[in-house]
């Protein structure tokens, strides 16, 4: 891929690729102007404030109580993590980020300079050019399909509500939210929701998977897609969260999907509470259905509901 057509492709937004080596963290900053190398701190200090963040977001899912602790607890190294991977970079507007190792775990929209800010996360930058310059039209253009599997409160009913806001929309509840017919669905959709359990492997992440009433659909049933979904929404804790290999080569339920050829993707890296989630995915569908593109409409919904919805993340090219 030649940097032009990165660059073109880009248009008003900022690439941002990090970089670790001897123990210390670099970022490549990419504009349509410049290209800039950039020193930043040590990766163990990097990890030491994500892995608070991460505590903190938890805590915040799992108990009401010391919910001003745990809040504090993450602004704080919220606050520590901005000023070590984003303040020396100086970079406005919309952003697309490449990680690499620990920080492919890091809720980025808990960074409070990226609060209200369209943020991409991308495996690759070839990844993510891919994605930007997908073809817009497909087959089934417009056809969206919403799933609720089991055990989760509001699931159903936020899923009914959603398809009853989308004109034309598939919904698969209850028994009708089976394997093969969820997946019969999912081929060739141009958004997919799926508000399900979610199960991560780090063993074998091929087996990570999303409870539906038949069992699991996993990373392997998704393969069988000829055409994945558009756009995805993966509304299970943690879907996002991938296993890192050597290379920085990523597999799990996200990495997956974006592999496979999905545009954009917006998954959890934290869990995050039912409440919350039903909530940010009211409000970013909300903006889905305005036109706004899945980065900006994930990013206004957590804005008006940080810090509880800071877990999730918009991947590929929002």
């Amino acid at each position: 891929m030649r940097l032009s057509a990165l660059r073109a492709a880009l248009g008003p937004a900022t690439l941002v690729e990090y970089l670790a080596l001897d123990g210390a963290l670099h970022a490549v900053v990419l504009t349509g102007s410049r290209r800039t190398l950039h020193h930043l701190g040590r990766v163990a200090e990097a990890e030491g404030h994500l892995a608070a963040v991460r505590h903190g977001l938890r805590r915040l899912a799992y108990t009401g109580r010391n919910a001003a602790a745990a809040a504090t607890l993450v602004a704080h190294k919220a606050k520590q993590l901005d000023a070590l991977l984003l303040q020396p970079l100086r970079v406005e507007g919309p952003l697309v980020v490449v990680p690499t190792g620990a920080l492919h775990a890091l809720p980025w929209p808990a960074l409070p300079s990226l609060s209200g800010r369209p943020v991409s996360v991308a495996p690759s930058a070839t990844l993510w050019h891919r994605a930007a310059t997908a073809p817009a039209s497909r087959p089934a253009a417009g056809r969206s399909v919403f799933v609720a599997g089991p055990g989760l409160p509001h699931a159903t009913a936020k899923v009914a509500a959603l398809a009853r806001a989308t004109p034309g929309a598939r919904r698969f509840t209850g028994r009708s939210a089976t394997v093969e017919s969820v997946l019969g669905a999912l081929d060739g959709a141009e958004l997919a929701h799926l508000a399900a359990h979610g199960s991560f492997r780090a063993d074998n992440p091929l087996f990570s998977a999303l409870r539906l009433v038949d069992g699991p659909l996993t990373v392997y049933d998704l393969e069988r897609l000829r055409r994945p979904p558009r756009h995805v929404v993966l509304s299970a804790c943690e879907s996002g969260l991938p296993s890192i290999h050597p290379g920085d080569e990523l597999l799990g339920l996200a990495a997956a999907l974006l592999g496979m050829g999905a545009t954009a993707l917006v998954a959890t890296v934290v869990p995050v509470s039912d409440e919350a989630t039903r909530q940010v995915m009211l409000r970013m569908h909300r903006y889905l259905r305005s036109g706004v593109g899945p980065a900006e409409a994930l990013a206004r919904a957590q804005q008006e509901l940080h810090p509880a919805a800071a877990g999730f993340v918009c991947y590929g090219a929002g």
